[in-house]
């Protein structure tokens, strides 16, 4: 299940989640969801509802461990029944049908079970709350005590901690305040907002990502774990009228057709994101094009994924271009477009020829572009940091290939721009003082023209 991390250049988080995986004395499957969902969470530092999050987190995790308490009752019944018996089942399956409908999560088995637990814990009378919406008591009692235990087992192995030393440490509250937060919201008929929901189904895909399964009409579908025959939906699944086009699902359970329990629906991109090792990407695609991320300063590129044995073509994702000459192609594209630099922007029409050339591979055969994706991939420079690095050792690298990229009537301008892109890019020069060296920005004037920086010797 590790897998799915490599590639992205986190090795710390890789052997964290392998060791904090190894500390859960509990399933692979269960331990990964609700490491996912406290990592999640611990991103969201002042998130106020994390502790009741974390709640349905474990209450969800103890439903995917037992049978789902609304349609046990009906399996392994004798089809040889008298007709009181007939009577009592359909009046039991009206009441489980009004129940369905009543906790009901399109999205998720699991977060429609984790809600009958908590309406069950809050109820006064369980025994009046199961018979009234046909649930399976003793069902009931092994997944409210499971949950307690398992919420204990996440602080004894997660300890709280205001440092980033753990990454799988919880600092959001104690267990009083999860248990408190669960309690408060259970009046509440949407206890979970969307992006709640939406979460939590993220970290059931992270643990279950190998059990996926892709519709191929009405509730019928192709399991990545069954090579031949299809897979159903369940009747009584809550996904039964929504029908998802990609879930995951605990199990498979056949009776006169192999049917998915504990089903989910899930994203194709959490499917990337937690399961990378299962899929097969495609070069990097030339539309759409690759980009810069000025927030993230990294190149990135679309390629298409394919997940599992079937080869299941995924929408586009976007990751790092990997390949150094092309990621040094994509960043120069984007700094001549000034993408990197504002002030390249309003140069554009000095130009000699259009950056977007630097995309095409076939262009690389031209001088100046050429040239300049050379130059870049020689001094590794594909962010703005490394171009500021490298500004600072020599101020004036790249300023001839630059230069070839405007027109020759144009070029004077070029001495100008280049102390405006070098103060854009915060470059810091050396400057002498007294015999030592100290360091300094290069300033603007107040009417917004360039000031070059004054070396003195005392």
């Amino acid at each position: 299940m590790l897998k799915g991390f490599r590639g992205s250049g986190q090795r710390r988080k890789v052997n964290a989640t392998r060791k904090a995986m190894s500390d859960y004395p509990m399933s692979p499957r269960h331990s990964r969801m609700l490491l996912t969902v406290i990592q999640m969470l611990k991103e969201a530092r002042d998130y106020s509802r994390a502790n009741l999050v974390l709640g349905y987190a474990v209450a969800s995790a103890a439903a995917l461990s037992l049978q789902n308490p609304l349609i046990m009752q009906f399996e392994g019944e004798n089809k040889n029944e008298y007709e009181d018996d007939k009577q009592r089942k359909k009046d039991r399956k009206d009441k489980i049908k009004a129940a369905r409908d009543r906790f009901s999560n399109p999205s998720s088995d699991a977060l429609t079970v984790a809600y009958v637990l908590h309406s069950f814990e809050a109820a006064e009378n369980g025994v009046g709350f199961c018979e009234s919406n046909g649930l399976h008591l003793k069902t009931m009692h092994e997944m409210s005590k499971l949950k307690d235990q398992l919420l204990r087992l996440v602080f004894s192995c997660c300890k709280s901690s205001e440092t980033d030393e753990n990454l799988y440490s919880w600092t959001h509250g104690t267990i009083e305040d999860v248990e408190k937060s669960w309690r408060n919201a259970a009046s509440s008929k949407t206890p979970l907002l969307q992006q709640e929901e939406e979460l939590l189904g993220e970290a059931i895909c992270a643990g279950w990502a190998d059990r996926v399964a892709r519709k191929t009409r009405s509730t019928e579908y192709q399991a990545c774990a069954v090579q031949e025959e299809p897979v159903f939906l369940h009747r009584w699944s809550s996904l039964i009228n929504s029908a998802p086009e990609l879930l995951v699902y605990s199990e498979l359970l056949r009776t006169n057709k192999p049917y998915m329990h504990g089903a989910t629906r899930v994203k194709p991109e959490w499917l990337v994101k937690h399961a990378k090792s299962l899929c097969v990407f495609s070069t990097p695609l030339k539309d759409p094009k690759p980009y810069y991320s000025r927030e993230l300063d990294r190149v990135f590129c679309w390629v298409v994924p394919s997940f599992g044995p079937h080869l299941w073509e995924l929408p586009a994702h976007s990751e790092e271009v990997r390949d150094d000459r092309y990621r040094a192609a994509v960043f120069g594209c984007a700094l001549l477009q000034g993408e990197v630099l504002p002030c390249l922007k309003s140069a554009r029409a000095l130009l000699a020829g259009k950056p977007e050339t630097l995309l095409e591979r076939e262009g690389w055969g031209l001088e100046r572009v050429g040239s300049l994706v050379t130059a870049l991939e020689k001094k590794k420079i594909d962010s703005l940091e490394s171009l500021r690095k490298r500004w600072e050792q020599n101020s004036n690298l790249l300023y001839p290939e630059i230069e070839a990229w405007f027109q020759k009537k144009s070029r004077h301008h070029v001495k100008e721009l280049w102390q405006r892109m070098q103060q854009e890019a915060k470059v810091i020069i050396p400057v002498e003082t007294s015999g030592k060296l100290k360091r300094s920005v290069i300033p603007f004037e107040r009417s917004g023209k360039l000031k070059r920086p004054k070396v003195c010797f005392e």
